[in-house]
């Protein structure tokens, strides 16, 4: 292959393993896999349970913080369906196609990036901050297949989920995955269990009173899960508000 020019976007860190080339529409890129030592972050002992969605938040955290889901893909759908209109017009083999098929790539390489980045910040704001993650162990692949694929494809949680347990793993922190089912059901105070329609975002308990948020009690819940024992008794956990 010979030499070739780089740009690099920051200085390589630890011992090289292996460089990939990649090309992405007319980009070229060249991607490194090094070995680094760990780099630690101060112990943190407070845990957050988080619940994904589509819309209108991206997640909800058991401390009732909300992040809205950005929708890349949702926002960019009409010029990309326009794009991609004009390219099926362009005739076959010729230079006019082969511009309008780079014009697509280059769309759904940036919707693709702005997701990306997206991922990164906030999974890099949860793990500066806590010491234990716990989210739901969804079967994502199951979900990009059902009604709600499109949802599921724009959230991209597959992705967020990889780099926040990369993330978590480097800073010395703790990412749990715990059982979906029936986070969203049952109460978080008392443990009544009832099913209501998805359009029911906030509810009172019949059964103990208490006013929550569907999305802020599911994360609750999912925060519960990770620390309860094979015998099904649950152990204290420090910092989960409102359990």
């Amino acid at each position: 292959m010979g030499s070739v020019k780089v740009k690099l976007h920051r200085p390589l860190e630890g011992k090289i393993k292996t460089a990939t080339v990649k090309r992405e529409g007319e980009h070229w890129y060249i991607i490194f896999i090094t070995e680094v030592d760990p780099k630690p972050l101060p112990p943190s002992e407070e845990a957050i349970g988080i619940d994904l969605g589509t819309n209108p938040h991206f997640l909800v955290t058991s401390e009732g913080e909300m992040v809205e889901a950005p929708r890349h893909f949702q926002k960019a759908e009409e010029k990309l369906a326009k794009a991609q209109r004009e390219l099926s017009r362009k005739k076959k083999g010729s230079n006019r196609r082969k511009k309008a098929r780079l014009k697509v790539a280059k769309l759904h390489r940036k919707i693709a990036n702005q997701r990306k980045d997206f991922h990164h910040k906030v999974a890099r704001k949860l793990v500066n901050r806590y010491g234990t993650i716990v989210h739901e162990d969804l079967n994502v692949q199951a979900l990009s297949r059902s009604h709600i694929a499109k949802g599921v494809h724009d959230a991209g949680w597959a992705q967020f989920l990889q780099i926040l347990a990369y993330k978590a793993e480097e800073a010395g922190r703790r990412v749990v995955g715990v059982d979906p089912k029936h986070t969203s059901q049952d109460c978080p105070v008392c443990g009544h269990r009832e099913k209501r329609p998805l359009w029911v975002r906030v509810y009172t308990c019949p059964q103990c009173s208490t006013l929550r948020h569907r999305d802020v009690a599911a994360a609750q819940n999912i925060l519960a899960r990770a620390w309860t024992g094979p015998s099904g008794v649950a152990i204290p956990c420090p910092r989960s508000p409102g359990l």
